[in-house]
């Protein structure tokens, strides 16, 4: 069901992590271009819904959230969804519900293949003879503004969605002395689960951004950023920050962010996995040697590259 004479509604979902909703929002924005007129909501996590909220889609509703969650379970396409177009980007297999032309399930990872996920989205899109929209990057700084930087600041993200992307954080300690010395201001940046943890940012400022604009104010006014393979880098790409994207386990080419520049000590068993879930590289420590491979003079050069332009 691609006419948009026959949809009533557009259900757009996505409960996954910050960098992954991210990655599907120009397949959202695609969508919604396709069909302008039609009526769309979403159902994400609460701290991403001004996302999907910024392409004019509203909280779903309790009774048609009954009714997707049922979906789920059911043999055939429930009656109440009968002219709902469901889109649901996907970093793995495909959930279990009915084979239906009403539920878009669009693909971010395919096995053997390290393309990033808005390929694959965009080829799940033209199958169902949807465009992709290349001004996606400009639509979503138009929506959410773009980098003003201001100062001297260089946020550190030392965070990520799993343990074994992040880089050592006594080298990220180093890496905010020797930027102190140039005379930048660095800023430690940290998430919910580091903040949790007690995370040792030593003596230098750390904040702790409580809600997605807090973040985005932060990323905004910065000189520029360095972190791991996570969501906060992402979004810095998307509202222009630039910065040093650090690369171990995982691929560049699959995951970088927009407009980072990449760092990784590249070596012949990275990238060793397309999505960082449960105990991948078992035989490798925690971080593995892919990140502890980076030297922060490695680092602290491209940065300069950026600082110095």
């Amino acid at each position: 069901m691609t006419d948009k004479n026959e949809l009533t509604g557009i259900v757009f979902e996505h409960n996954g992590a910050l960098g992954d909703m991210l990655l599907a929002w120009p397949a959202f924005f695609s969508v919604s271009a396709r069909y302008p007129h039609v009526p769309r909501l979403f159902r994400t996590r609460p701290a991403h819904a001004p996302f999907p909220a910024a392409l004019d889609a509203a909280p779903c509703p309790p009774g048609l959230s009954r009714e997707l969650d049922g979906l789920y379970a059911a043999a055939s396409w429930p009656r109440a969804l009968d002219r709902v177009l469901v889109v649901r980007p996907g970093l793995c297999t495909r959930p279990e519900v009915p084979r239906d032309p009403r539920f878009l399930f669009l693909p971010g990872v395919s096995p053997g293949r390290f393309d990033p996920p808005h390929v694959l989205y965009r080829e799940a899109l033209a199958e169902r003879s949807i465009p992709w929209r290349e001004d996606w990057i400009s639509a979503f700084r138009a929506r959410f503004g773009a980098s003003a930087p201001e100062g001297r600041t260089v946020l550190l993200f030392p965070g990520a969605g799993h343990v074994k992307k992040t880089w050592p954080m006594e080298r990220f300690r180093e890496l905010a002395g020797r930027l102190a010395r140039d005379g930048f201001d660095p800023v430690f940046a940290l998430g919910p689960a580091e903040a949790e943890r007690g995370l040792d940012c030593g003596s230098l400022p750390c904040r702790v951004p409580g809600d997605l604009a807090a973040l985005m104010a932060l990323l905004k006014t910065a000189r520029a950023v360095v972190g791991a393979d996570c969501g906060p880098m992402h979004l810095a790409g998307l509202l222009g920050t630039p910065g040093a994207a650090l690369f171990g386990p995982t691929s560049a080419r699959q995951w970088g962010p927009a407009g980072m520049r990449i760092v990784s000590a590249d070596p012949s068993c990275s990238p060793c996995v397309q999505v960082t879930s449960g105990d991948f590289a078992p035989a490798c420590p925690t971080p593995p040697p892919c990140l502890t491979g980076i030297a922060v003079d490695h680092v602290l050069a491209e940065l300069h590259g950026i600082l110095d332009a």
